[in-house]
């Protein structure tokens, strides 16, 4: 018997455009927090629901699997009963049929691997051609993505990556300067699809703030041992066949340069040692007031400055116009940022 309550629930749902946001909140209602659903987009097409088990197909398009969340004991109910049919669904009758057999489990086939191993920034290139919604080579569109994404990254492109490329070119570009500020920033994470979903815990800004004053170092992405290369492939590739990149140069200091000397101007000119490389740092006179300040009122401070490598000098060479980042070293667990300026500003 359908109550009046019910009647106006499905009529609500059948009023409004379904999103995934729906899915999920009643996936996390039926069967707990963990659940969420995924839509998939090679071998058996469909969405599914993934409950702490192999994933279970729900329907081939958004209706079908809200339906069937609705489902009571969905996950326990007969095959037969598990299959909603709608008159969209009319002109698919192969899908249809396909879904009427049985439930199926989302196309997790491994692929065996027959290939040299890609390096980390070949298969984070892949990364950015397959999911562009979520990884990005623009550091302003760059966001933080979902907890555990590289298990998700797998199963959708049907585990044609092992594991340890997935991984390493995710490390380059999770453990990088531009995502660390932006996970510094906080609010909600991207999934594959790039929309959004959980939020950036206070945990991970905090390590994100250590990493980037360098109280933690970078994890860099983990290298594998190759045999030696044979003679057909020694050499480096034709200059056509090479990408275009970009070099930035990141120095820090904790202390005020004694050194200086005053250039055109009124600039102020100084060297660091960094690495056993002699580098020439030439500041407007507002980043050199600011440097000094926190030298004076700070008892423990980190300057940031980056830029372009410039001309060379003896010893080692020049940063092109840094930009300066100053923060204050306070108790573990509190760093505040004091300044941020650029030799760019006027």
């Amino acid at each position: 018997m359908t109550t009046d309550s019910q009647t106006e629930s499905t009529n609500d749902i059948q009023s409004k455009r379904i999103t995934k946001t729906d899915l999920n909140q009643l996936a996390q209602t039926q069967y707990g927090e963990q659940a969420y659903c995924e839509h998939i987009r090679s071998g058996q097409r469909g969405w599914y629901l993934y409950a702490g088990h192999e994933p279970v197909f729900l329907g081939v398009n958004i209706t079908d699997a809200f339906h069937s969340l609705q489902t009571p004991n969905f996950l326990t109910t007969p095959d037969s009963t598990q299959v909603t049919v709608t008159p969209s669904d009319i002109s698919a009758p192969k899908e249809n049929a396909e879904l009427q057999q049985s439930k199926v489990t989302a196309p997790a086939t491994k692929v065996q691997v027959d290939r040299p191993p890609l390096s980390p920034e070949q298969m984070l290139e892949i990364l950015i051609e397959k999911f562009p919604h979520t990884f990005f080579k623009d550091p302003q569109k760059i966001r933080p993505v979902q907890k555990y994404i590289h298990k998700k990254i797998r199963q959708v492109l049907n585990y044609e990556y092992t594991k340890e490329e997935v991984s390493a070119a995710l490390a380059i570009y999770t453990q990088a300067d531009n995502y660390c500020n932006q996970l510094i920033l906080g609010g909600q994470r991207l999934d594959l699809e790039g929309n959004p979903c959980d939020e950036v815990s206070p945990k991970h800004i905090e390590d994100a703030k250590a990493r980037i004053m360098g109280e933690k170092p970078m994890r860099p992405a983990k290298k594998k041992k190759h045999q030696p290369a044979s003679l057909s492939h020694v050499g480096p590739p034709p200059i056509e066949e090479l990408i275009t990149g970009k070099m930035e140069l990141s120095v820090k200091i904790d202390t005020v340069p004694i050194d200086s000397k005053t250039v055109k101007n009124g600039w102020q000119e100084f060297t660091i040692e960094a690495s056993g490389q002699i580098i020439k740092v030439t500041v407007r006179p507002k980043t050199w007031n600011k440097l000094q300040k926190a030298g004076s009122e700070f008892p423990a401070w980190i300057a940031h400055l980056k830029g372009k490598m410039g001309e060379r000098i003896k010893g080692g060479f020049e940063i092109e116009q840094p930009s300066v980042q100053i923060f204050e070293k306070q108790p573990k667990g509190t760093k505040v940022e004091l300044e941020a300026v650029n030799n760019d500003d006027s």
